[in-house]
């Protein structure tokens, strides 16, 4: 008769898991100093991405209303206020960004009625993480309008963003 063969261990052994463990463990603490600026970097692009849909939204309500819109920026709070019945305006719409993310500066964008800055100049705004500087790791956006009306997103204030 034939002698059946013994089928061969499946599996590892515990000294196999302990080392791929420690070496899983070695590569995450490598990685954690570049995810805290990766996870910075996407909170900031989505704020900027924010501003930039709302700042859309301030024109085209300025165009349909055919007032005087304000876009109004304090701190980490955006505001879109209808200006037509003077003082401090119509409250249309308001969001704050995610923490830590803030608007560098206060600033306040008006629209007239024909979607363009109704100072007839080029307006900016930047956006920053409370607390940290910007760099070459941490991208800050920035918002520009220019005097015809055209809005864009730069995605690093700093370089490319004149």
């Amino acid at each position: 008769m034939r002698q059946l063969s013994a089928k061969p261990a499946r599996g590892m052994t515990l000294i196999e898991l302990m080392v791929g463990l420690s070496i899983s463990a070695v590569l995450a603490l490598a990685a954690m100093p570049f995810l805290g600026d990766y996870i910075a970097n996407s909170r900031l692009r989505e704020a900027g991405h924010a501003l930039y849909s709302e700042t859309l939204f301030a024109q085209s309500e300025a165009q349909k209303r055919n007032v005087r819109v304000r876009l109004q920026l304090q701190g980490s709070t955006v505001r879109t206020l209808d200006m037509s019945a003077g003082g401090a305006g119509v409250l249309l719409r308001e969001f704050g960004f995610a923490a830590p993310v803030v608007a560098a500066a206060n600033v306040d964008f008006d629209f007239g009625s024909n979607g363009r800055p109704v100072a007839a100049v080029d307006l900016g705004a930047n956006l920053a993480i409370t607390g940290q500087s910007c760099s070459a790791d941490r991208r800050c956006p920035g918002l520009r309008v220019d005097a015809g009306g055209a809005v864009r997103l730069c995605s690093d204030h700093l370089n490319a963003c004149d």
